[in-house]
C-alpha cells in the first residue's frame, strides 16, 4: 500500500486542485510519504515543491482508501486542512491549478478519493459551495 498526504486548501468556499504534466486529472496538492517522514514533513516538502508556498495550522481531516489512478495500487490518503502563506503557482511536475466548487468538480476530471469522498464531505459540512 502507498501512503500519501493530501492538502485541503480552501479559499472563499473553493477548493484548490492541481494537475500534473501529461495527465488530465486534477488532484490535491500533496504526495507520497518518503522514508521516515512524518505526514507534516511530507506535506511541507510536497506543498513547497508543487505550489511554491508554505503553510500553517495543519488539522487532520480524514483517512481514505482507494486504488491509485497513477500507480494502480491501493493507496491510503491522509488529508489535512492547511492555511497557505503566499499565492500558489504551478511548480515542479504541476502544470495547472484551479480553485473549484463542488459544481465545477463535475466539469473536470478529479482523482477518485477527492471526487467520491472528500469533496462530498466538504460540501456536506458547508466548507465549499
Amino acid at each position: 500500500m502507498i501512503r500519501k498526504c493530501a492538502a485541503i486548501i480552501i479559499n472563499n468556499k473553493k477548493l484548490l486542485v492541481v494537475r500534473k504534466h501529461k495527465t488530465s486529472i486534477y488532484i490535491s496538492p500533496g504526495g507520497k510519504i518518503e522514508g521516515n517522514e512524518t505526514q507534516i514533513e511530507c506535506l511541507n516538502r510536497e506543498i513547497q515543491e508543487e505550489i511554491g508556498v508554505t503553510f500553517i495550522n495543519p488539522i487532520h481531516f480524514s483517512i481514505d482508501y482507494s486504488k491509485s489512478i497513477f500507480e494502480g495500487e491501493l493507496i491510503e490518503i491522509n488529508s489535512w486542512f492547511i492555511d497557505i502563506i503566499g499565492d500558489p503557482f504551478p511548480c515542479s511536475e504541476i502544470i495547472d491549478l484551479k480553485w473549484i466548487t463542488s459544481k465545477e468538480e463535475e466539469k473536470i476530471q478529479i482523482g477518485s478519493i477527492f471526487k467520491d469522498s472528500i469533496i462530498p464531505k466538504l460540501k456536506n459540512i458547508g466548507l465549499i459551495e
